[in-house]
C-alpha cells in the first residue's frame, strides 16, 4: 500500500506509529510484545500531528518552571469513510474503539486535544466557512462556534475564507484561533465565547512596539536594523502556476506561561508579530530577509523564542524577551524594564557540514526538553546529520581535584564513572599490625599513614557487620564509642582493608 510517510512514537517510548502512504492505513507497533493494531481509512498522513492525537496527561513539574504536557492513553484520529468524516477514540494500550462519533463536517481540517486533557477541538476546511466544534473527552458534542457577525458582508453576504490554524494557549483558560482573514480570535474555555482580536495589517504602525529589519550585505553578513515607522513589509510572491492563496494565521506559538504569542501572516511571510497577551499589544515585530518557516518557545523558559527561516544558509535567529515589572499596572504594561533590542543571530554554517549530493536542503531546529536550572539547547541538522546547539554555552561538569602532593588531574567523577583507574593508597604497603601478645613489648597504639589508633578510640569507617563479631550487636560506629581488643581491631582492620581494596571507596570515605 506504498511507502511509509510518517514514523513517531506513541504514547510512550514502547510504540511507535506509522502512516502509509495514500492515508490507506495507520500502524501502531509495540515494542516488548511485537503486537500490530492497523487504523483504517485515516484522513491525514500524520505530519505536524494533524488530524490525530494522544490525550495529554497531567501536567509534569520541571525544575521550578512551567508544567510539561506528557502523553497519556486515549488516542483521537480523524477517519472518513463513505464520505462521511468519523472521529475514532481509542482505548490506551489495547487501541480498542471507545466512541465512534460522526462529525458534522463538510470537510474536517484538524482536531487537537486541549493540554489539560478535558477537550478535542475540531475544524471545518476554510471553503466550508468559518466552523469550530468543541468536544468533551468522552465524544460528545459541547458547542459549535460560528464567526461573529460582520458588518462588512458584501454581496452573497460572502465572508470569506474560515479557519487556518488552533492552538489551546497553555493555562487551560484560553483558545486561539488563527483565520484566512488574517485576525487571531482568543475564546475563553469555560465558554468559548469570544474574548478578544489579535488584528494584523498590512501595514504596520504600532507606536508601542519596536521594528527590526534584516539587512544581509553582499559579503553576506547578516545583522538587524531599527525600522522607522510606518512601514509596509513585503508581500507573499505567487509563483507561476502556483493557485494557493497566501493569506491568512498558519502560525501560532505560545510561550511557556501564556504570556506571549508569535505570529505569522502568510500575506507577509517574513513578518514575525511578538505579542503580550497581558497588554493585548505587538511587542516587537520583526521583517526578515527571508519567509518566515518556524516559530518555537523554549519548552520551559518564557522568554527565549527560536526563529528558523526558509533559506539556504543555516542561520538561526534567537529572540530574548526582557520581563515586564510586575510592579506596573495593566495601563502601563507596554512598557519594559529594560530596551527590547533585536534577535541575536547565530550563523552555524562552520559548524555543522553541508549534505552530499544535489537534493534541496532541509534545514530543521527543536528545542530540547531540559529543566529550568540547565542551560537551553537545540537541535539543529538536515537530512543526513545534526548538531546540538547550546546558545548559552554548556553547563560546566562539577569536578573535584585531588588535593595531594603530587597535584594529579584525577576527579572524583572520572574514578566513578571508571574513567581513570582507581589510586593505590599512600602508604598502603607500609601497614604493620602490631600485636602485644607476641611478646615484641610494643603497644597496644599502632600508626596507619599518621593516624594514631589508641585501644579505646573509636573505629571510624567499620560496618555494623565487622563489628558484630567483636561486640555481637549492630551499632552507629560514626556516633557511638566501644572499647575493643587490639587482637578484635586487628581483625577489623584486615577485612576493612580486604573489602575496600578493590573498590576505592576507602579514598571516598
Amino acid at each position: 500500500m506504498g511507502k511509509n510517510v510518517h514514523v513517531e512514537f506513541g504514547r510512550n517510548e514502547d510504540e511507535v506509529v506509522v502512516f502509509s502512504d495514500f492515508a490507506s492505513k495507520v500502524t501502531v507497533w509495540c515494542l516488548k510484545t511485537g503486537r500490530t493494531v492497523e487504523i483504517r481509512d485515516q484522513k491525514f498522513v500524520g505530519r505536524e500531528g494533524r488530524g490525530w492525537g494522544y490525550r495529554p496527561a497531567p501536567q509534569l513539574e520541571r525544575g521550578g518552571g512551567g508544567g510539561v504536557a506528557a502523553r497519556g492513553g486515549v488516542m483521537a484520529i480523524l477517519c472518513r469513510s463513505s464520505g462521511q468524516d468519523v472521529m475514532l477514540l481509542l482505548a490506551a494500550g489495547t487501541y480498542e474503539v471507545l466512541n465512534r462519533v460522526e462529525l458534522p463536517t463538510t470537510d474536517a481540517a484538524g482536531l487537537k486535544w486541549s493540554r489539560d486533557g478535558r477537550w478535542i477541538a475540531v475544524w471545518d476546511s476554510a471553503a466550508a466557512g468559518y466552523y469550530l466544534h468543541i468536544y468533551t473527552a468522552d465524544g460528545h458534542l459541547y458547542r459549535t462556534i460560528a464567526r461573529e457577525p460582520s458588518g462588512e458582508s458584501r454581496e452573497w453576504a460572502i465572508e470569506g475564507l474560515g479557519i487556518k490554524s488552533v492552538e489551546w494557549i497553555p493555562g487551560d483558560q484560553w483558545l486561539a484561533v488563527g483565520g484566512w482573514d488574517r485576525r487571531v480570535r482568543i475564546l475563553s474555555t469555560r465558554t468559548f465565547s469570544l474574548v478578544v482580536f489579535l488584528d494584523h495589517t498590512a501595514q504596520i504602525h504600532v507606536p508601542s512596539a519596536s521594528v527590526y529589519t534584516e539587512h544581509v550585505d553582499g559579503m553576506g553578513a547578516r545583522s538587524y536594523l531599527p525600522t522607522q515607522q510606518p512601514v509596509t513589509p513585503p508581500k507573499a510572491v505567487s509563483e507561476k502556476g502556483d493557485n494557493n492563496l497566501k493569506q491568512g494565521i498558519s502560525i501560532m506559538a505560545f510561550n511557556a506561561d501564556g504570556t506571549l504569542c508569535a505570529t505569522r501572516d502568510d500575506s507577509t511571510p517574513t513578518t514575525v508579530w511578538i505579542w503580550d497577551l497581558r497588554s493585548l499589544r505587538p511587542k516587537t515585530i520583526l521583517i526578515q530577509h527571508a519567509p518566515v518557516k518556524s516559530l518555537s518557545w523554549h519548552p520551559s523558559d518564557p522568554a527565549s523564542l527560536l526563529i528558523q527561516a526558509a533559506q539556504d544558509s543555516p542561520t538561526v535567529y534567537l529572540y530574548t524577551s526582557p520581563l515586564l515589572s510586575q510592579s506596573r499596572s495593566r495601563a502601563n504594561s507596554s512598557s519594559t524594564s529594560t530596551p527590547i533590542g533585536p534577535p541575536l543571530i547565530l550563523p552555524l554554517s562552520d559548524t555543522i557540514a553541508r549534505p552530499a549530493g544535489s537534493a534541496p536542503l532541509k534545514w530543521e531546529a527543536r528545542w530540547l526538553v531540559t529543566s529550568h536550572d540547565k542551560k537551553p539547547a537545540f537541535l539543529f541538522g538536515h537530512q543526513q546529520g545534526y548538531e546540538i546547539v547550546w546558545p548559552a554555552g554548556k553547563d560546566q561538569i562539577l569536578r573535584f581535584d585531588d588535593g595531594e602532593a603530587d597535584q594529579s588531574d584525577d576527579s572524583l567523577y572520572d574514578i566513578l564513572t571508571g574513567r581513570t583507574p582507581i589510586p593505590k593508597l599512600h602508604g598502603r604497603d607500609d601497614i604493620e599490625f602490631g600485636d602485644d601478645d607476641d611478646g615484641d613489648g610494643d603497644d597496644d597504639s599502632e600508626n596507619f599513614d599518621g593516624m594514631a589508633v589508641d585501644e579505646g578510640e573509636e573505629l571510624a569507617g567499620t560496618s555494623g557487620e565487622m563489628l558484630q563479631e567483636s561486640t555481637g550487636s549492630f551499632e552507629d560506629t560514626f556516633r557511638e564509642k566501644r572499647r575493643v581488643g587490639a587482637e578484635a581491631r586487628r581483625r577489623v582492620w584486615r577485612k576493612e582493608v580486604q573489602a575496600f581494596d578493590e573498590s576505592g571507596l576507602d579514598e571516598m570515605f
